[in-house]
C-alpha cells in the first residue's frame, strides 16, 4: 500500500510537472515571438539603410564617370550578347547605347552592382547625357520623370522630368529584379507603381514603402535620380564644360 501510495503522489506531481511545463512553453514562444518580429524588422530596416548608402555611392560614381569622361555610361543589357556582366552595352560600331535600360554597370564604374537582397541595380540614362560621338552641354536636359502617384501622395507631386540618369533597387521583395547569383529575372510586380518601374519607358515613381494590401498598393523599390543642375554644375568645375 505504501508503494502504491508513492506511485499515485508521483503520477500527480509528475502530471503537475508537464502542465507546468507546457506552459512554460508557450510563456517562451510568446516571448521569443515578441523579440524576433521587432529584430526582423530592424534587419530588414538595416537592409534598406544599406541599399540607401549604396545608391547614393552609385550616384557619386556616375557624377565621377561622367566628369571624368564627358559623358555617362550605358546599361548593361539584361538578355542577348554580354548580358548581366556589369560592362556597358554599345551598339557595335556605334556610340550609341544597346539599350535604354537595363542593369547598373556596375563593372564599369567599379563598384559594387547588387542591393542588401543580392539583385541587380536598374538603370537608365538619357541618350543626350551617353551619347559619345555628341557630348552633353550646358544646354542639354534629361529625359527621365520621376513622381509620386496621387494614389499615394494625395495630390500627384513631379520631383522631376529632366533627369540625366534613374538609379533604384527593386526592394525586398525583388519584383522585376535581376537575380544577382542567378542572373534570371525575378517574378514581374503586381502592383501599378512597382510595374511602372519596370515597364521599360521613361517615366518612374517613387514615394514612401507601403506593404501588400495597403489602399496605395505594395511598394518597395527605392529609387534615386541625377541632378542635371547638379551634374552640369560639377562638370564645369572639373572644366570639362562649357
Amino acid at each position: 500500500m505504501h508503494t502504491t501510495r508513492n506511485c499515485r503522489q508521483c503520477a500527480a506531481t509528475c502530471g503537475f510537472t508537464l502542465i507546468e511545463f507546457a506552459i512554460g512553453m508557450f510563456l517562451m514562444s510568446v516571448l521569443l515571438s515578441a523579440i524576433l518580429t521587432p529584430l526582423t524588422a530592424q534587419i530588414e530596416q538595416r537592409k534598406v539603410n544599406e541599399t540607401q548608402s549604396s545608391l547614393a555611392q552609385i550616384t557619386d560614381a556616375l557624377m565621377g564617370f561622367a566628369t571624368a569622361h564627358g559623358y555617362l555610361p550605358c546599361p548593361d543589357r539584361t538578355s542577348g550578347p554580354g548580358a548581366n556582366d556589369g560592362i556597358e552595352d554599345l551598339n557595335a560600331g556605334t556610340t550609341n547605347c544597346a539599350v535604354a535600360e537595363g542593369n547598373l554597370p556596375w563593372v564599369t564604374l567599379g563598384i559594387g552592382g547588387t542591393d542588401a537582397w543580392g539583385n541587380l541595380f536598374r538603370y537608365r540614362a538619357s541618350s543626350a547625357f551617353t551619347d559619345r560621338a555628341s557630348p552633353f552641354r550646358l544646354t542639354s536636359a534629361g529625359t527621365l520623370n520621376v513622381q509620386c502617384p496621387a494614389g499615394a501622395c494625395g495630390i500627384a507631386t513631379t520631383y522631376t522630368n529632366t533627369a540625366p540618369a534613374i538609379v533604384l533597387s527593386h526592394g525586398p521583395n525583388g519584383y522585376g529584379a535581376i537575380n544577382g547569383q542567378t542572373r534570371t529575372a525575378n517574378i514581374a510586380p503586381t502592383s501599378n507603381d512597382e510595374l511602372a518601374n519596370t515597364d521599360g519607358n521613361t517615366g518612374f515613381v517613387s514615394r514612401s514603402l507601403t506593404a501588400a494590401g495597403s489602399a496605395a498598393g505594395e511598394f518597395d523599390d527605392l529609387v534615386v535620380w541625377l541632378s542635371t543642375s547638379i551634374l552640369l554644375n560639377k562638370m564645369i568645375m572639373a572644366q570639362r564644360l562649357p
